[in-house]
């Protein structure tokens, strides 16, 4: 078996909308029809309630048990036995017999689920075979990680494996190849997606999950990477709905950090300068490397722990992964089982299952969601749906999306909280109305405190009327919604949730919120906004009506939107990707700046430096601000607009030098910056 991921994506071409921006996009290949688009991907589809769960079994000394029969199990789904309808043996060897000669080994055909149309793959051919997916993370792995991998793989392919072993590979990056010319496209909007965040990566596992769903048998999915960098705005939601799914589709995840053995001298090694100041010596380095490293595999034991896999980190030898599976996956049970409730609520179902004979250990995945059906929920229950969506800890990835949330001093000691949210136009359903299309979209969004206390809420139902055409574009596009919140400093969490109240399809996104202390006694900024495009404020974007109630943006009820200045409001790049024939514009407010006497306004001095392995590679020109902002004295905005012309493709560290010229004081701040 093989198969082949890509990530798609195409070039963006954004038409603003008030607090609903909705993205057109010219496509980089001529856009398919969507019979032919149907033809391209293949599609699964499960239409039984049937409840699979497979079940290891091991003795007092560990050994497996292969010996039970139908009889001797139990299964319960919420404490209430359940009548076991389908009952299998999966007894898989783990090596070949011996002295057998290698052009005697008998040779596995090669499915290509790339192809069209997808070729047939009978279920009962995989009758005691063992199913692993071979995953390779191209975006994080480097070259030599890449070749240690592939060099792993290959020697268990081609030395371990078995005729009862089928094997898929899949990949993943964040380039495209255009077929016609062999070259490599990379496209901003898609890779938002990639780059700062997990969300992207954890999905295309998702996607593997479910696309082998109808295979009854356990899959062992082995991901090749070099970490998953936090960066501070990862789903926590996405992370839960991998996990969910992959146990769904009985699959455990073996994690592999294919780095190996990362050494930590203290103050980096040699592809990094030494740290300034006292961090060598107080031991705050070597600190930030470990926390660094740890932050980088938190995302790949938590897959590996919640789907019964193993996460292998630290160890120069790969191939240990393999010796795993191939143990984890000799010998168990699988049980069907049609659910005695038949309500479809969406609620987790727990599952237990038991043995009569005694002394034996089980293995097997916790339970599921059971499925609900929209179209059948009236205003009320769906209404419902989504307090009880916030109050669950359940993810919601059928409409997955990006959020950013920054901070602006407001007085009184409070902050404003813009929150910026994007996702795929292709993901809402639009509806045939004459020559026009309608389609709704429900945001609802919940803050709070440390305490558990609820400190700020949103919730607008968006409704779009387009002509055809225009929704089509729409649809190849993106949708950009913003809305705020007034909070006071404190560490917050964030849980936002966006729905089709056409389909019902729901996505959530989870992330912990810091919100500063910002005064005027000492000099400080807000967020830094980055953005490729300026609006015009009081647009007002036809086609778009808002039913928003509670605390949407509008202006932040009365008071001023913190992305404006000057009836233009700043778009921002959710990710900080950007290609070099934009212009960057970059924003923020500072506070506590001190007055020149003569004049009693601010003297600042602000500088762009972009930064490529530790080498400048363009300075901006000095931008001087000496005026307050017209709404608070004490608050000044620093406005830059910066060509990207001629910097080359790749990853950028923008550093921003503050100066204020009056107290002789500079701060400095740093962001991660793709340019494409």
């Amino acid at each position: 078996m093989k198969c082949e991921m890509q990530v798609k994506a195409r070039r963006r071409l954004q038409i603003p909308v008030a607090c609903v921006v909705l993205c057109a996009a010219a496509a980089v290949f001529p856009q398919a029809t969507p019979q032919r688009r149907a033809e391209q991907q293949p599609t699964f589809r499960v239409e039984s309630n049937l409840v699979l769960v497979d079940v290891t079994v091991r003795d007092k000394k560990g050994d497996l048990v292969k010996d039970l029969r139908k009889d001797e199990f139990t299964v319960y789904e919420d404490n209430t036995p359940q009548e076991i309808v389908t009952f299998s043996l999966e007894n898989i060897p783990v090596a070949l017999p011996e002295n057998v000669a290698e052009e005697e080994r008998p040779k596995t055909p090669v499915v290509n689920f790339s192809a069209t149309p997808r070729p047939e793959q009978k279920k009962e051919e995989l009758k005691d075979k063992r199913l692993i997916l071979l995953f390779f993370d191209l975006s994080s792995l480097s070259t030599e990680d890449l070749v240690r991998a592939v060099t792993t793989a290959e020697d268990f392919v081609l030395k371990k494996s078995t005729p009862h072993d089928l094997v898929a590979i899949a990949t993943y990056s964040t380039t495209l190849r255009d077929p016609s010319t062999s070259e490599d496209v990379f496209v901003p909007d898609d890779v938002q997606f990639n780059v700062f965040n997990t969300d992207r990566r954890l999905s295309a596992v998702e996607d593997l999950a479910k696309t082998y769903r109808e295979y009854p048998e356990r899959k062992s999915l082995v991901y090749f990477s070099s970490g998953m960098t936090t960066t501070g705005i990862e789903n926590q939601s996405q992370i839960r709905s991998t996990v969910d799914t992959a146990n769904q589709s009985n699959m455990s995840i073996y994690t592999v950090d294919a780095r190996g053995l990362s050494a930590l001298p203290p103050g980096g090694d040699a592809s990094r300068g030494s740290p300034g100041g006292r961090a060598l010596f107080s031991g705050d380095a070597i600190a930030r490397q470990t926390a660094s490293l740890s932050s980088s595999q938190e995302t790949l034991t938590t897959l590996a722990q919640d789907t019964g896999g193993t996460a292998f980190q630290d160890s120069n030898a790969l191939a240990p992964v393999f010796d795993k599976v191939l143990s984890d996956t000799q010998t168990y049970y699988i049980l069907g089982y049609y659910s005695a409730n038949t309500r479809e609520d969406g609620k987790f179902r727990k599952i237990r299952v038991e043995v009569s004979r005694p002394g034996l250990r089980l293995q097997h995945r916790p339970g599921y969601f059971a499925a609900k059906q929209f179209n059948k929920l009236t205003q009320t229950e769906r209404d419902r749906q989504l307090e009880e969506a916030l109050n669950v800890d359940r993810p919601f990835s059928d409409l997955p999306f990006i959020l950013q949330a920054d901070y602006f001093r407001e007085d009184g000691g409070r902050c404003q909280v813009p929150v910026s949210l994007q996702f795929a136009g292709d993901g809402v359903q639009f509806e045939e109305k004459g020559n026009r299309r309608e389609a709704q979209v429900e945001f609802i969004a919940r803050i709070q405190d440390s305490k558990g206390n609820v400190a700020g809420v949103a919730r607008d139902i968006v409704q779009i009327q387009l002509p055809e055409q225009k929704a089509e574009k729409v649809r190849s596009g993106q949708i950009l919604y913003t809305t705020g919140f007034q909070l006071r400093p404190g560490d917050y969490k964030l849980k936002f949730l966006v729905r089709d109240n056409r389909t019902g399809k729901l996505g959530s996104f989870e992330q912990s919120l810091q919100v500063p202390p910002l005064d005027t006694k000492k000099l400080q900024i807000s967020s830094v906004i980055l953005g490729n495009r300026l609006v015009d404020a009081k647009e007002n974007s036809q086609g778009v009506e808002h039913r928003g109630f509670g605390e949407r943006f509008r202006g932040m009820e009365g008071g001023r939107d913190p992305l404006v200045i000057d009836n233009k409001k700043i778009v921002p790049s959710i990710g900080n990707v950007f290609v070099n024939r934009q212009t960057l514009y970059v924003y923020f407010q500072v506070y506590g700046a001190a007055e020149d006497p003569p004049t009693k306004k601010p003297h600042l001095e602000t500088r762009l430096l972009f930064l490529r392995n530790k080498t400048k590679t363009l300075e901006s020109q000095p931008h001087f601000v000496a005026e307050w902002t017209k709404e608070s004295r004490g608050t000044a905005a620093v406005t830059m607009a910066v060509p990207l012309r001629g910097l080359k493709r790749g990853n950028y560290t923008l550093q921003i030098h503050l100066r204020d010229n009056v107290s002789d004081t500079n701060l400095f701040g740093r962001l991660p910056l793709v340019i494409n």
